[in-house]
């Protein structure tokens, strides 16, 4: 059977590609690539390697779906490569993730200097301490955080790797170039996101020219893991010319 599409996955802070493998196997007439940042130690490497794994994509246009951190990293491929994306699926998607002036939600930078700090203490703590404010109560009595820490934590990235990641995190700011953005956006938020909160999502989505914003009821950071079957039907529903 012909493939339809060309997917791009990429990875929030703190995970590798290998978080995707079982969205990927869902969708067996696409072709798929996927992009982390666990060999990047420098924000100008993170920016690098986004491009350099887009450009090595044959089948485009390509369709993108990314996470928290990969949101952001998908915002700016799009304002690079605006003829070779047909469609962004942005799960806590921001347009800055640090309090402005101008910005007034987000992480305040004093959060993410701590944050830092305890990497440099110790990192399975941090990252442990990480994943307890990505899910809900609702999902933890569910087992989510447990099952998460089972499958995703099993390899940590270096400690060099995670500290350019939160320094890409401090940096992004997006505001001034979402009039740009014309690729059609379908954005996912968890109600309860305590990492990416549903008002800064809301804040983007007011801002792009093309979007639709969808609310999922209690659930946070990791709607999509919590609710497997429902984010697939979710971008399912979004895909130009609907359909797999």
């Amino acid at each position: 059977m012909k493939k339809q599409h060309s997917f791009l996955w990429i990875s929030g802070w703190s995970l590798t590609s290998d978080m995707w493998k079982p969205f990927i196997k869902k969708w067996p007439n696409v072709h798929h690539h996927s992009l982390s940042f666990e060999n990047c130690k420098t924000v100008e490497q993170i920016e690098e390697h986004a491009v350099q794994i887009f450009q090595k994509i044959e089948h485009k246009p390509v369709i993108i779906i990314g996470w928290s951190l990969g949101a952001m990293i998908t915002l700016q491929l799009a304002l690079q490569y605006p003829k070779q994306i047909n469609h962004l699926f942005l799960i806590a998607g921001v347009s800055s993730f640090i309090r402005t002036k101008h910005h007034k939600f987000g992480w305040h930078e004093l959060a993410i200097k701590r944050m830092k700090k305890q990497l440099d203490r110790d990192v399975h703590q941090t990252i442990r301490l990480f994943d307890q404010t990505m899910f809900t109560q609702h999902e933890k009595l569910s087992g989510c955080e447990e099952e998460w820490h089972k499958e995703m934590r099993e390899n940590i990235p270096s400690v060099s790797s995670l500290q350019a990641g939160l320094d890409y995190l401090q940096q992004f700011s997006f505001d001034e170039h979402t009039k740009f953005i014309h690729t059609p956006v379908s954005l996912l938020s968890g109600e309860k996101d305590e990492i990416c909160s549903l008002n800064s999502t809301q804040y983007l989505a007011n801002q792009l020219a093309s979007s639709t914003h969808s609310v999922w009821k209690e659930t946070g950071h990791a709607c999509f893991y919590t609710n497997q079957e429902k984010f697939h039907q979710w971008i399912q529903e979004g895909l130009p010319h609907a359909g797999e």
